[in-house]
This record gives structure tokens, C-alpha cells and sequence, in this order.
């Protein structure tokens, strides 16, 4: 009979599991709650059945406890035996049996919880991570304990690094490669882009599912089959091998013990040759379990199909990845090292999803349309970003400079220089500037302006002309003056002469002529 006030408390246990807290975390959640542990409930309730270890109305919850409770399977409604095996019977040693030697027998009597709260409560501690202080970065991680790496099969840790603007950014990196333990490579992705990855495969396949449920599990179910199908037929000789050899070891087994019981066989060789045989059938067992693993037949349960299609429409075209989601909806991660550099740089990631396993979605030619132009579209972007960045750091660097100048000049913009006509110091208005003011300027220009005419003139006081006659060069003695002998002069008088009396006969005979 059940337990109505204890169910409660199981029930809760594994709703918070379910949730993604962790044994610690529980524990301490049921103890901020005034819960009674297990052993001070039967003290106050069931004393009859109470081994008086615990303080009456103790709330001191042990995480060792919930991993007890989240472990039992009896919360099912199984009923297990067969929990320890006997090692020395005549030391009544015993050790704890492993999950393939106990015996569970299922549906015995009324569950407490579901099966899918249980898988649920249990997916989500196979993927719990180690507490994290409050207020860092790792809080912030969406996909925790669910990222593999594909060479050494170990987990990928969170990474906080910063740009030099003191701006942080996460990624992941294999957690062996940090560690040194195992010689392997970084395989390191931005969380961002692993978030989109995943994002985006969710929204896909749930556009897939919500357009067509039938033809998804009918495809669902052909993958499966072909893979069944395409087991190696070496590992079945294999399995074969093995359990023959099992079979004559439990013979020989049978044997060892009826020759020692009667007699024919020392105690000393008994207990040698079982070890030896208890060695090889235990090598033996977990070597045909993996096998049993690998070739097992991955049948189309229409049940596990049902309920990923369930978790998938509960999700329905999300506009962003949260943890919940990606717990619930995700086994596994894994990524592969990249291929190359940027902006030609290649990674591949595999996405497994709970109840069906990898399932990839071949890309439309619309959708490889459309992620082409996203990725010209981010090229733009990005270039754009590059380019202000660059004109934001020539300011900067102009800024800097400028202040610096301005701090090495006490205040000015140019540094000093030496006045060229009186010889003093000062600060200059721009580069050009040569003298200290308008006066030392002037000066200058007559100074500059007497030079070029005595470059011109020498002593003289007019500038030099060409002779009227002959044209020959000479220094005039007025600024009239355009003869430069009496020789010219006399020749210039004769014609001005000539002139005259020709001007004046012309005038006559056109008188006469009327």
C-alpha cells in the first residue's frame, strides 16, 4: 500500500530531478523546506519500524539519500531482487550486484512515478554538471554536460575568455586537451554558433514533424530498419565464440564444484582454478553485453516515436534556445575538429536527439538559398563592423596623438619656431607661419622687395629700357626717358620731321583737289 504523505515527498524528488537540479541541490532544497528525512518520518509515523538512527523531526536532507531515492526502482512499481551477491560463503561477504545481475520483475504493485518522469528525472542526471558559483558566465551555458568530443569521446568544458575591451565570450573546447590527460585536439566552437546550430535543428525538424507526423515516423522507422539491417556479420561470429566458451566454463565450473565436494580436488586448487574461471566469465559477460549493444536491433517502437513527437510539439517553432528545452529534447552533442581557416573553416556537428537518435533533415533548395544570402548578408555585416571599428580606432589614434602634441607643446598646437626676421621664439598659428607678427611680416616683404629691385636695377634709379631705335638695352636717367644716345635722338627728331611735312603736303593737295 502506498505511502500517501511519503509519495508526495518521491514524487517531488524526482520532479525537482526532472527539472535539472542535481542530489546537493535537492538535498539542500528539501531541507530549506522542513522536509523530515526518511529515517525521522518512520520514527514519527511508523515507530514500529523505526531503527531509532535518526532525532525525532530531523530536516537534515544527505544528497547520498537522494541518490538512494532516484536510484530505486521499486518507485516504479518493479520489484527487484537479488540486490547483493555472496563473495566467501563462509565469511558471509557480499558486494552490491550490478544492474545485469539483479532481477527485476515489473507491474508488481502500484507505481509513484511514471516512467517518464523517471527517464526524465535520470536524463537530466546524466547530464548534471558540478555546482557553479553565482554570478559567473557558466551560468549562462544552455547546453550543459550535453557537448562530446567525437576523437576522445570525453565531455566539453565551458570556456570564459575576453576581448581586449574586457567584453567576455564563451566557447567550447575538449576537456582532455585542457587537461593533458589524452592526446587530443582542441576541437573548439564559439557557444554562439553551436546554439544556432541547434536552434535551427529543432526548428526544422519541428516544421518537419508539425507538416507531415505520418511521413516523419514512417522515414523514422525505414532508418532504423537499414541500420539493423547493416550490422557487420563479424561481431555475431564473435558473440558466438564467446558464448560458447561461456557455456563450457559454467560446465567446467559444475565440475570443479562436484570434485571438490567429493573429495578429489584440495581446497587450495578449488579456490584457484574458480578464481581463474570467475575471472574469464565475468571478461567474458561484459564483453558479450557490449556486443549485445552494438548489434542490438534499434526496432521502430512506435511508443518512443509518440513521445519525441509529444516533447517536439510542446516546442513548437521556438524563437530561442533555452537549457529546459535542450535537456529535454537532446542525448547528446557531439563535434567533430574543424577543417581548415577562416573564412573557410569547416566543423562538423552531429545533434542526437532523446527516443530516435541522430536524425538529419536534408536541406531545400530554398533553405540553401536563404543561408546563402544570411551568409552574405553576415559577410556585409561583418566587413561594415570591421571598417567602423577601423575608422573608430584612427579617431581614437588621431585623438591621442592630437592630445599628446598639444601636451608636448604646453597647450599649443604647433611647437615653437624661430621668427626669420627678428630671431625670437614662438608658437605658430599653422605650418606656414614663418615670422612672430604682422610687423616682422611687413619688414620682411619691403626688406624682400628692396632686394629683388637692386637685383634689377643695381645703383640706378630707373629700371633698365629698350632703346626706341635701336632697341638695344640702356639705364634711363628719368622715368621719360626712352632714347639712349643723341645719336637716337637725332634720328627720332628727323623722323617725327618728316613726318610732319609729309602729313602737311597730303593735307594741301587734298585742298587743292576740292
Amino acid at each position: 500500500m502506498v505511502d500517501s504523505v511519503a509519495s508526495q515527498v518521491v514524487k517531488h524528488i524526482f520532479e525537482l530531478a526532472a527539472e535539472g537540479l542535481t542530489p546537493p541541490a535537492i538535498a539542500r532544497q528539501l531541507t530549506e523546506e522542513k522536509v523530515l528525512i526518511p529515517s525521522a518520518y518512520t520514527l514519527q509515523y511508523h515507530p514500529e519500524q523505526c531503527n531509532r538512527k535518526a532525532e525525532y523531526g530531523c530536516t537534515s536532507w544527505n544528497a547520498n539519500t537522494v541518490r538512494e531515492i532516484l536510484s530505486r526502482q521499486e518507485y516504479l512499481g518493479h520489484t527487484v531482487l537479488r540486490k547483493t551477491i555472496g563473495t566467501n560463503f563462509k565469511t558471509d561477504e557480499r558486494r552490491f550486484a550490478t544492474d545485469e545481475e539483479r532481477l527485476v520483475f515489473e507491474d508488481t504493485h502500484e507505481p509513484i512515478v511514471d516512467s517518464e518522469l523517471w527517464e526524465q528525472a535520470h536524463r537530466r542526471l546524466k547530464h548534471a554538471t558540478r555546482r557553479i558559483k553565482e554570478g559567473t558566465h557558466q551560468e549562462e551555458c544552455l547546453l550543459p554536460g550535453l557537448v562530446y568530443c567525437a576523437d576522445c569521446g570525453s565531455k566539453m568544458s565551458y570556456q570564459t575568455n575576453y576581448y581586449k575591451s574586457g567584453e567576455p565570450y564563451h566557447s567550447f573546447r575538449c576537456s582532455s586537451y585542457g587537461n593533458r590527460t589524452v592526446n587530443c585536439t582542441i576541437h573548439h566552437i564559439s557557444d554562439k554558433v553551436l546554439y544556432q546550430l541547434v536552434l535551427r535543428s529543432i526548428q526544422r525538424l519541428s516544421s518537419h514533424i508539425i507538416a507531415d507526423e505520418r511521413g516523419f515516423a514512417e522515414e523514422l522507422k525505414s532508418k532504423w530498419e537499414a541500420q539493423a539491417n547493416g550490422k557487420p556479420q563479424k561481431q555475431k561470429d564473435e558473440l558466438q565464440t564467446i558464448n560458447r566458451r561461456l557455456n563450457e566454463l559454467d560446465r567446467l565450473i559444475g565440475s570443479l564444484y562436484e570434485n571438490f565436494i567429493s573429495g578429489l580436488l584440495p581446497e587450495k586448487q578449488y579456490k584457484s582454478l574458480m578464481k581463474k574461471y570467475s575471472t574469464e566469465q565475468d571478461s567474458l559477460e561484459s564483453q558479450v553485453s557490449e556486443i549485445q549493444e552494438k548489434l542490438e536491433q534499434k526496432k521502430a517502437s512506435s511508443a518512443h516515436i509518440g513521445r519525441f513527437i509529444r516533447l517536439i510539439k510542446k516546442y513548437k517553432q521556438p524563437a530561442e534556445l533555452t537549457k529546459e528545452m535542450a535537456c529535454e529534447l537532446i542525448d547528446k552533442i557531439v563535434v567533430h575538429e574543424a577543417i581548415g581557416k577562416k573564412p573557410n573553416r569547416q566543423q562538423q556537428v552531429d545533434i542526437y536527439y532523446n527516443f530516435i537518435g541522430q536524425f538529419d533533415l536534408p536541406l531545400s533548395e530554398n533553405e540553401i538559398a536563404e543561408a546563402r544570402q544570411k551568409a552574405e548578408q553576415e559577410a556585409a555585416e561583418k566587413a561594415k563592423r570591421k571598417k567602423n571599428r577601423q575608422r573608430e580606432s584612427n579617431v581614437a589614434h588621431q585623438a591621442k596623438a592630437k592630445a599628446e602634441r598639444w601636451a608636448a607643446n604646453d597647450g599649443h598646437k604647433y611647437p615653437k619656431r624661430i621668427c626669420e626676421q627678428c630671431g625670437k621664439e614662438f608658437y605658430p598659428n599653422n605650418t606656414r607661419q614663418r615670422f612672430c607678427n604682422t610687423d616682422c611680416t611687413k619688414a620682411h616683404q619691403q626688406a624682400e622687395k628692396e632686394k629683388k629691385r637692386y637685383a634689377e636695377k643695381g645703383n640706378h634709379t630707373f629700371r633698365q629700357k629698350a632703346c626706341k631705335i635701336y632697341g638695344k638695352p640702356f639705364w634711363p636717367s628719368n622715368g621719360q626717358e626712352v632714347l639712349c644716345s643723341e645719336e637716337c635722338k637725332t634720328i627720332n627728331r628727323n623722323q617725327r620731321q618728316l613726318a610732319y611735312y609729309y602729313r602737311k603736303q597730303s593735307g594741301q593737295k587734298a585742298g587743292e583737289a576740292i
